[in-house]
């Protein structure tokens, strides 16, 4: 079991790699909370592709590279590719970086929650990686009730 912990991004350096549909509803999720976020990917979504065109993101069109991780605080690996996932983990734990894999909980330092805010109210929603659809059901109840 994971505790949940709230972490001030506001001046952290985010880094995902990845421009696909995960990496867009992430990026898009922690727009409000963070500072500086940086996509690295060969193709971006048209909607990672709108946050960099108005400068609310910066991205890199191209493949990783493993120097990219470098300075970062956080690292979300949004890749298609278990392998580069696992390489992209194993380089952050070299370099002491936090690292988030989506399609791999146990490479995981942390895990990325459901948001729910209202005003001041931050409500992060988690089931371990186990069960997404009971975060589902749980983030509709809080919705409901706020």
């Amino acid at each position: 079991m994971l505790f949940p912990l709230f972490v001030d991004l506001s001046e952290k350096d985010i880094l995902f790699v990845g421009g696909g549909a995960v990496a867009d509803r992430r990026v898009h999720a922690l727009l409000e909370f963070a500072g500086h976020i940086s996509v690295v990917a060969p193709e971006l979504t048209e909607g990672l592709r709108q946050l960099a065109d108005s400068g609310r993101i910066h991205t890199l069109q191209r493949s990783f590279e493993p120097e990219d991780p470098k300075g970062r605080d956080f690292v979300f690996a949004a890749t298609d590719d278990a392998r580069l996932n696992r390489r992209i983990a194993a380089l952050c734990r070299e370099m002491n970086i936090p690292v988030n894999v989506s399609s791999d909980q146990e490479l995981c330092d942390f895990q990325f929650p459901s948001v729910l805010r209202d005003g001041d109210v931050v409500i992060g929603i988690n089931a371990s990686g186990k069960n997404h659809r009971l975060v589902k059901e749980t983030r509709k109840k809080l919705e409901d009730i706020l």
